[in-house]
């Protein structure tokens, strides 16, 4: 079975080079595009500390204003999203992939 999944990046190219990473696995109909203006990124979050990606826990703070190296990071700078369509057993490693370029998902999805 095929799931659809949607990641967030802070620049177009973290998209791009995501996407290409991605080409590894059996993904289907990727598109990356610029984040509409009326997307509720809401509960977007890092992957970097998900549960799915290793150890370390993400607060409700870490959603509202995470932090990266030290300064304010907000969702705003969040600029484009990678589409596509992968079977169900590679999602993990998806999730790898995307983490390795600075990618956000909706946290219900990990």
């Amino acid at each position: 079975m095929t799931k659809h999944i949607e990641a967030f990046f802070e620049s177009e190219n973290d998209a791009e080079s995501a996407k290409a990473d991605l080409q590894e696995l059996s993904i289907e109909k990727e598109l990356v595009e610029p984040i509409p203006a009326d997307t509720d990124l809401g509960p977007i979050i890092p992957i970097a500390g998900s549960a799915s990606s290793g150890p370390g826990a993400v607060s409700f703070e870490d959603v509202a204003e995470p932090t990266r190296d030290g300064a304010l990071f907000s969702k705003k700078h969040l600029t484009h999203v990678l589409h596509f369509y992968l079977k169900d057993e590679e999602f993990d490693h998806a999730v790898k992939k995307i983490e390795k370029h600075n990618g956000h998902m909706n946290e219900k999805h990990l």
